[in-house]
């Protein structure tokens, strides 16, 4: 606005017997209005006719800050669901007496997840049929006895990943805290990076938000715009994050 007004200082300096009309001045007018936005609220023509700036980029901001939180509430408890539709009828957590038919589905389960991806490209069906595999994961890691977690973690097999997440999504275990973290932010495969976030939220709530490191929390921040904006997993991690902050 100011170099616009020393220009036409300059112009009639220089010019004095220049006229400009009306047309020149809409003109202009409709040129600088768009750059008024960072200096007033509004600003009201003759005749009536209002333009607001702030006050409606206010409400388009608040608008989207609802949305994206509506989005993620509504991606929240449909995991839930999930979660609580894998887990019906499952029994309670202990690993007291190894359960020889429990092992065996396990070692099935894993191998059928792994027949799975080689054989059914992405796709909705493909999920549908993962979330099966995990939801009898679920129920069958539960009533093996002492299984070696860290080395489940650590496994370049996919389906012996997902058991361990299993696992700890039906016991957490808070002594694994570390070695979770470890192997949430290593994981590649999008269906298990989902899953391990939500496992990752169960071991929070377990240790307590309080007892997370201060460089868990940052490592966690760093993974988020490595994310598909958007995506379930996006949101999956905002939700750790967010029980982190709330903590």
């Amino acid at each position: 606005m100011s170099c616009a007004a020393i220009g036409i200082a300059v112009v009639h300096l220089v010019r004095p017997d220049l006229k400009i009309d009306t047309i020149t001045v809409m003109l202009f007018f409709v040129a600088v209005v768009p750059w008024l936005g960072d200096v007033f609220d509004s600003i009201e023509l003759p005749g009536g006719p209002r333009l607001e700036y702030k006050r409606l980029k206010d409400r388009i901001d608040a608008a989207e800050e609802r949305t994206t939180r509506l989005d993620q509430e509504v991606d929240g408890v449909a995991a839930t669901a999930r979660v609580a539709l894998a887990a019906a009828g499952s029994t309670d957590g202990t690993d007291e007496e190894d359960d020889p038919a429990a092992r065996a589905a396990v070692e099935r389960l894993i191998g059928e997840y792994a027949r799975l991806r080689q054989s059914m490209k992405s796709s909705p069906a493909r999920t549908t049929q993962q979330e099966r595999i995990f939801a009898e994961l679920l129920k069958a890691t539960p009533r093996v006895r002492t299984p070696d977690i860290d080395a489940m973690l650590e496994s370049e097999d996919a389906g012996t990943r997902l058991a361990a997440y299993a696992r700890l999504y039906a016991m957490p275990e808070t002594a694994k805290f570390d070695r979770l973290v470890d192997a949430v932010l290593r994981e590649a495969l999008p269906f298990l990076k989902y899953w391990s976030f939500n496992v990752l939220g169960r071991a929070v709530d377990e240790l307590g938000a309080d007892q997370v490191p201060v460089g868990v929390v940052r490592r966690l921040r760093a993974c988020l715009p490595e994310l598909p904006p958007g995506s379930d997993r996006a949101r999956s991690l905002q939700r750790v994050l967010a029980k982190l902050e709330v903590g």
